[in-house]
């Protein structure tokens, strides 16, 4: 009586530990399924990724194959970068000294592709009637710009050129939106930015002093989680291929893209149609003139002082392969 208790409660021992296996499985393939079944991509108000979502194009693609894609919106570089880091979203876009900054901050993402530089792009702008005719005409006057930003870093280079350094002007630290105001103002003498700012104000009749051919490169970039690109490797693949026809249909006609702009950032579609047509908006995997240009834009701002440490861009870069 005794013997078949026993074996009855140790058989229903096994029974309980089998059913708690399967559980626990069960629970763990569909965590990771649903880990990998879900795509994340962060945007910001650029023309290629606003249309890249509107089309629904690779949304609708990716989820014949499965996945539910989202999409988050980010205001700045930074930001975007952070969310990519912390594994919150998939893939990102963000400009070249961004990526470089965060990349010296630990951060850890994939370059998976570029835009052409575009340095017609940014510049410095002067007022209509500053009488500031050159680069040289800058010493002692107050210029604006986003701290620790392309900008920055335009300037240092441009003021080298012309023999002169960031002690010989007066800085002014604000973002876009705040040194608009002071620009028009005539708080400041000078403004250092990027489009669509650079080009709203040129419509009002400022001057582009000078721009950043010559000087610097200007590129959009294009991210990857570590993890996606290893595991993964069809979709990033997807997503670029994606953003390359996007950008050829904006290189022949920019106005859908420039339309939606509009409706997002409350800048006429014309000036919007201005930049993009300023600009190449293809898309391509990485190659050696976008990472030999990153790793000269690494090494200048560790010599400025702009960053710390060494970065060392191939470390960082995803090909794909052949």
């Amino acid at each position: 009586m005794r013997s078949m208790k026993r074996s009855k409660h140790i058989l229903w021992i096994i029974h309980f530990l089998v059913f708690s296996l399967l559980l626990s499985s069960c629970g763990k393939a569909e965590e990771t399924g649903g880990k990998n079944k879900e795509i994340h991509i962060g945007y910001q108000k650029n023309g290629t990724t606003l249309l890249l979502k509107h089309k629904q194009e690779l949304q609708k693609e990716l989820e014949k194959e499965g996945y539910k894609v989202t999409w988050s919106e980010f205001n700045t570089g930074s930001s975007i970068l952070e969310a990519l880091n912390a594994g919150s979203i998939d893939f990102a876009g963000a400009g070249d000294i961004p990526s470089i900054f965060a990349l010296e901050k630990g951060s850890n993402f994939n370059y998976i592709a570029s835009e052409p530089s575009s340095p017609s792009s940014e510049g410095i702008l002067v007022r209509k009637d500053s009488g500031i005719q050159s680069l040289e005409d800058l010493k002692g006057k107050r210029i604006a710009f986003n701290k620790a930003s392309i900008a920055q870093y335009l300037l240092t280079k441009a003021l080298d050129s012309a023999g002169l350094s960031m002690d010989d002007v007066e800085p002014v630290y604000l973002n876009p939106p705040e040194a608009s105001i002071a620009f028009e103002q005539g708080e400041v003498d000078a403004w250092v930015v990027w489009d669509p700012y650079m080009t709203v104000a040129e419509s009002k009749g400022h001057i582009i002093l000078k721009d950043a051919t010559g000087i610097v490169p200007y590129r959009t970039f294009y991210f990857s989680t570590p993890e996606i690109a290893k595991e993964h490797p069809e979709i990033v693949k997807k997503f670029v291929e994606h953003l390359s026809n996007i950008g050829k249909q904006i290189n022949h006609d920019p106005t859908e893209a420039a339309a939606l702009l509009q409706k997002a950032t409350n800048i006429p579609a014309e000036t919007w149609e201005k930049v993009l047509n300023n600009k190449k908006s293809d898309v391509h995997f990485m190659d050696e003139k976008a990472v030999r240009d990153l790793q000269t834009e690494a090494d200048d701002l560790l010599k400025i002082g702009l960053i710390k440490k060494q970065v060392q861009i191939e470390d960082y870069v995803w090909y794909p392969e052949k």
